[in-house]
């Protein structure tokens, strides 16, 4: 019987991050962070033309994002097509300044 092999020990993020780290953290390229931050869809704050994010804001937002996925419902056979709903009113709900 082979060898059990440990667990990694889990990455542990600080509660404000770089660019680089989130990136790290939600596994995505930093470039589409940045677009996505350029459009207002990422909570960041911005310190002078740094930017920084915090981590449980993050991870309130990525629940809150999810959450609203699985509510959305698919339009019925045959019916008219649902017009796009206006932008995220709390959008600046999670902003940390």
């Amino acid at each position: 019987m082979p060898k059990k092999r440990p667990a990694p020990d889990p990455v542990h993020y600080p509660e404000v991050m770089t660019i680089d780290q989130l990136a790290e953290y939600i596994h995505l390229h930093k470039q589409v962070i940045y677009r996505h931050v350029k459009k207002g869809h990422i909570p960041v704050s911005r310190i002078g033309t740094t930017i920084r994010f915090k981590k449980s804001i993050i991870d309130a937002w990525l629940e809150d994002s999810a959450l609203r996925s699985i509510n959305r419902k698919p339009p019925a056979a045959g019916a008219a097509p649902t017009p796009p709903a206006p932008p995220h009113q709390e959008r600046n709900k999670f902003v940390w300044e």
